[in-house]
């Protein structure tokens, strides 16, 4: 039951297959929800792929593609050369559901192969307290890393300042009712380009507040520095880390308490054509490598000093 007073929210599990291994991911997912957050799955259909009969077994929402191919969205969802993956328009399945879901206080979204290597409930617990409008990773100013390549992709009807210009990192989010509000506004009004450069810039040029929910950068409040995940937000992959775009892992690394991504599903038909030396290398030495990584960067697993309690 919910307790009186706490805020709404909706937890979007994204994903584009449901098989069994998806499906315990979510659960786990859900079981560490407390009362007042209600988990969904968010199930990105693509043409010609049917909706999996186990999404029947839990509360869920279907984002089709021919929706993401909005006309109110004219700079994000528009022209002949659109690609969700490649154009970095996966921020609109986890903005569908959102807005399919109104009168929330905050929305989470969660990839499919993000992992936390703890307690879920311990995890988002211990935001509770925090008002951020976005609650998000690996948020670097544009001054900070000008080459990076999805800036050129931004674009926007209004001067955008080079140190109010954000990127980010959108595995596992949190945005305030106002945040989705403003993506929304931002979009229709024709904002344009990857989600991990509009999601920070847009809230900044709206007045909302960013803040790192680890890491150890800029915007990173001594609460969380140092918690959650750990990786190199100026190397093109992230890597070395625990929240990384490249390398994929089989695994959770072993450090307590992290956040972890992308951690995928082995399936073995399709990896053994990749050879067994891969494998060995993504299973074995990529994880062991990235647990090294991490004791170097913080050998005590307990968090530092004013860090928040979970």
């Amino acid at each position: 039951m919910q307790e009186q007073g706490q805020p709404r929210v909706l937890l979007v599990f994204q994903t584009h297959f449901f098989d069994r291994w998806c499906e315990a991911a979510f659960r786990q997912v859900a079981a560490g929800c407390p009362p007042h957050v209600t988990p969904i799955v968010a199930f990105h259909q693509a043409p010609r792929v049917a909706i999996p009969k186990r999404l029947a077994r839990v509360a869920h929402h279907i984002v089709p593609t021919a929706d993401l191919r909005s006309p109110a969205y004219p700079g994000k969802s528009a022209g002949p050369d659109w690609d969700l993956w490649r154009g970095g328009h996966t921020d609109l399945i986890a903005l569908h559901a959102f807005l399919a879901h109104p009168g929330h206080d905050h929305y989470w979204a969660v990839e499919y192969d993000v992992r936390f290597s703890g307690p879920w409930s311990r995890f988002l617990r211990a935001f509770e307290g925090d008002d951020a409008d976005l609650l998000i990773s690996s948020v670097l100013r544009r001054r900070d890393d000008p080459a990076w390549f999805n800036w050129p992709s931004l674009s926007a009807p209004e001067p955008l300042a080079e140190d109010r210009t954000l990127r980010v990192f959108l595995p596992i989010f949190r945005a305030s009712r106002a945040m989705v509000a403003a993506m929304d506004g931002a979009y229709r009004a024709g904002w344009a380009g990857h989600c991990e450069a509009t999601w920070g810039t847009v809230a900044l040029a709206r007045g909302l507040s960013v803040v790192d929910l680890g890491g150890e950068g800029e915007f990173t409040p001594d609460r969380y520095r140092g918690r959650f995940y750990l990786n190199c937000p100026r190397q093109v992959h992230l890597a070395p880390g625990t929240l990384v775009f490249k390398p994929a892992l089989y695994r959770m690394g072993r450090r307590p308490d992290m956040l972890w991504h992308p951690v995928k599903p082995f399936f073995w038909r399709a990896e053994a054509k990749e050879g067994l030396r891969d494998i060995k290398r993504r299973a074995g030495i990529v994880v062991r490598g990235v647990a090294g990584w991490v004791r170097r960067r913080r050998p005590s697993a307990e968090p530092p000093p004013g860090a928040a309690a979970t």
